[in-house]
């Protein structure tokens, strides 16, 4: 969500109304362990927008705390701001995928959340980055957005490429791209998982164990939104 700022309460500088904002649609507890710890993301009593019982951001006027409210540049349009929070999430996953110059990286899923985490990738300064995506018009929309190059599960036996990427994003929560991209990654990689998928599924352990690769996941996003815009 986006928008401007038209009434502030009374612990706010009055001088931010009129502001255009790009909005953070989450409430943490500020005093709980997960923020005090930073990772205010993970608080257990956190409201977000469009969760139940919390409504979502389709209205006319919404509300926010005010430093969730963060006010971009005249260049950055209505619909740019709004898109910072789907831009966090690539920015989540390249934080914990510890992305950097040079960096080789292997993101399944074509989908939105899938490009945008290719694209923030290349903005992280990764060299190369692969694409793997069922449909064909979405491997191509990747690569016009940035990706190096893109691959095909249903032509490329992806699970016997050898890619050797020192980053695996998973962004489709399938279960065949999850198995198939751990065998892309080189030893001491990490394993980024995003895309929301089965509760449970089967895993190499031998071969995370002997390469031992790094796997975590993804909810949501916390502190992104100044390196998002």
């Amino acid at each position: 969500a986006a928008g401007t700022i038209v009434a502030v309460g009374s612990a706010v500088d009055p001088s931010r109304i009129g502001e255009r904002v790009s909005i953070e649609p989450q409430r943490p507890n500020p005093h709980s362990k997960q923020s005090l710890a930073g990772c205010y993301n993970l608080g257990p009593a956190m409201e977000f927008y469009a969760t139940p019982p919390v409504a979502g951001a389709f209205m006319e006027f919404v509300k926010i705390q005010s430093h969730f409210a963060f006010a971009g540049p005249d260049g950055i349009s209505d619909e740019a701001a709004a898109l910072m929070e789907p831009l966090s999430v690539g920015i989540a996953a390249m934080q914990k995928a510890q992305v950097t110059p040079g960096s080789r990286v292997l993101v399944t899923g074509a989908g939105p959340i899938g490009i945008i985490c290719a694209q923030v990738a290349k903005a992280y300064g990764a060299t190369e980055v692969i694409v793997s995506g069922l449909d064909g018009e979405r491997r191509q929309k990747a690569l016009s957005f940035g990706a190096d190059r893109g691959i095909g599960p249903k032509t490329d036996d992806v699970a016997n490429l050898g890619l050797e990427v020192v980053a695996f994003i998973e962004a489709s929560g399938a279960t065949p791209a999850v198995l198939t991209g751990l065998r892309n990654v080189a030893p001491a990689g990490r394993v980024v998982l995003v895309g929301m998928g089965a509760d449970e599924i089967p895993m190499p352990v031998s071969l995370i164990q002997n390469r031992e690769l790094v796997i975590t996941g993804v909810f949501r996003y916390a502190n992104t939104w100044p390196i998002a815009i």
